[in-house]
């Protein structure tokens, strides 16, 4: 199942396709608040603006060239802002909230685009990669997983 916001996205993608101007700055504004909520999950607040401006740009930039232009757009917008952040130095990352950093990455990542950035699990999936069925485990496994390394 699509949600609204990820059909608004691929709708904003179709129209910056032509390399439009107005399109591009309306797809900018679309993605600019989950980039910048991700990225604030991971970096310190001060490299926050800088690291989500690149992604973003990036992701528009990249939009009239796609290879693929059927691959969700949810999708290209997590990888890159994923790469942008890996990108950056350890003395701009900043520490993830207690416990989540002893996760596998799959788990970490579903529960930062679940809880902080606010997807919902059909958004998550797509952004992942995965199904809708493999985001609930791995969100059920890493809050197990807390729960017991809390003492829960």
């Amino acid at each position: 199942m699509r949600s609204p916001q990820h059909d608004s996205l691929d709708r904003l993608a179709a129209a910056a396709r032509s390399g439009n101007a107005a399109s591009m700055a309306g797809l900018y504004l679309a993605i600019r608040p989950m980039v910048v909520q991700r990225a604030r999950a991971e970096l310190d607040p001060a490299a926050v603006e800088s690291v989500a401006d690149a992604a973003c740009c990036a992701v528009v930039n990249s939009v009239p060239d796609r290879s693929a232009p059927d691959e969700p757009l949810l999708h290209l917008v997590y990888s890159t802002t994923s790469r942008m952040i890996a990108r950056t130095g350890a003395e701009s990352r900043t520490r993830l909230p207690a416990g989540i950093d002893v996760l596998p990455e799959r788990e970490r990542e579903v529960l930062i685009l679940r809880v902080i950035v606010g997807l919902d699990a059909d958004d998550t999936a797509i952004a992942l990669g995965n199904t809708r069925s493999q985001v609930l485990l791995a969100q059920y496994r890493a809050l197990r997983t807390l729960g017991v390394s809390r003492g829960g």
